[in-house]
């Protein structure tokens, strides 16, 4: 089995965002194990939604992929995608909540290409 990891992002967020303009490549992947890590989150009622999404060349848009359960403090999750996963990768997310929230996270993918 060949494999391999990436990281989709590391790092503070305090605004809404993607990481669709330094996506990682999958076109090779069949499988992949993503691990979430939140280490911190500030401000008054903290949300962060995390959506893994990839990429269609055809319609030049991107598609949801897998999502994570709406998160509000620190903690890890994992999810697992066995299909689908095509030629690149992003992580879209969207931050809520009042006084500045702020998350610090960092979202780790393990492909496997056999």
């Amino acid at each position: 089995m060949i494999s391999h990891t990436d990281r989709l992002f590391s790092g503070t967020i305090g605004a809404s965002g993607d990481t669709s303009a330094t996506p990682i490549i999958t076109k090779y992947d069949k499988e992949a194990i993503i691990f979430l890590d939140i280490t911190a989150a500030t401000g008054t009622n903290p949300t962060l939604d995390l959506t893994i999404k990839v990429y269609d060349p055809l319609s030049s848009k991107w598609f949801i992929l897998a999502t994570f359960s709406q998160k509000t403090g620190a903690g890890t999750d994992v999810g697992y995608v066995a299909h689908g996963i095509d030629e690149k990768m992003a992580l879209f997310y969207v931050i809520g909540g009042t006084d500045t929230p702020t998350f610090t996270f960092s979202v780790n993918v393990h492909l496997k290409t056999e």
